[in-house]
């Protein structure tokens, strides 16, 4: 089993900061940080399990929630919204709400959790391929919250390397749960994965495999990289 990464010390239970326990990549990522023995702080913005519930376009709600938190070992950010629509079905309103969520949450939580991250810590966001062009299932204000966020794992990796923090993303293509299903028809789900090299979704463990490696110390080298795990696609 690979081993999550402890900093510099040994035989301590390493502590991470969760968010996503409610989406089926997060229960997928979370039942991996349980058998790798993590300590887990899980937030949401929606009421899930044990997780603290803060409203994530609260900055100040968030700050207060990670502050409790104390020394961290791991991030992983795997929290979101998905929406439909063409441009002119987003209006401000929603546009922002996507962007709140999917972006700006993200920057608040490491802006409060860096200053007790212990050094050589590792941070995984889940983002998505959308960022490597257009989301073909979400509205332009879902694809720009990815863009953003790859861009935003780049500058890390540069920013928090001398400290020994790794920072890096996940971007997954079609995944077999509800939340695509639920976007799709059947004939339009079964057209997106011919688009697949592999011909079929991911399930949420790959995706959760994906991000212990990136956790682990067989990763001890890997940063700011932004990595379609998509089936090829």
């Amino acid at each position: 089993m690979l081993t999550l990464h402890l900093g510099n010390s040994t035989g301590r239970q390493p502590h991470v900061l969760f968010t996503g326990v409610g989406g089926s990549i997060g229960v997928a990522i979370e039942n991996r940080l349980r058998q790798a023995g993590a300590k887990i702080s899980a937030l949401s913005h929606v009421p899930s399990g044990d997780a603290t519930v803060v409203d994530f376009s609260d900055d100040d709600a968030l700050t207060k929630a990670v502050a409790v938190l104390g020394d961290l070992d791991n991030i992983v950010l795997s929290h979101g919204l998905l929406e439909p629509g063409p441009w002119h079905e987003v209006p401000a309103t929603r546009w922002r709400k996507m962007l709140d969520i999917n972006l700006n949450s993200i920057y608040s939580i490491l802006y409060a959790a860096l200053p007790n991250m212990r050094r050589d810590g590792s941070i995984v966001i889940i983002s998505s391929t959308a960022a490597l062009d257009h989301s073909p299932v979400g509205g332009p204000h879902y694809t720009v919250s990815k863009w953003g966020l790859n861009g935003l794992v780049r500058h890390l990796a540069y920013e928090l390397g001398p400290r020994g923090i790794r920072i890096n993303s996940i971007m997954p293509s079609l995944v077999d749960n509800p939340m695509g299903r639920a976007l799709l028809t059947e004939a339009e789900y079964l057209y997106a994965v011919k688009d697949i090299p592999l011909r079929r979704a991911a399930e949420p463990d790959e995706i959760a495999k994906v991000a212990i490696f990136l956790l682990s110390d067989a990763a001890s080298y890997v940063t700011g990289v932004n990595l379609p795990v998509s089936g090829g696609r």
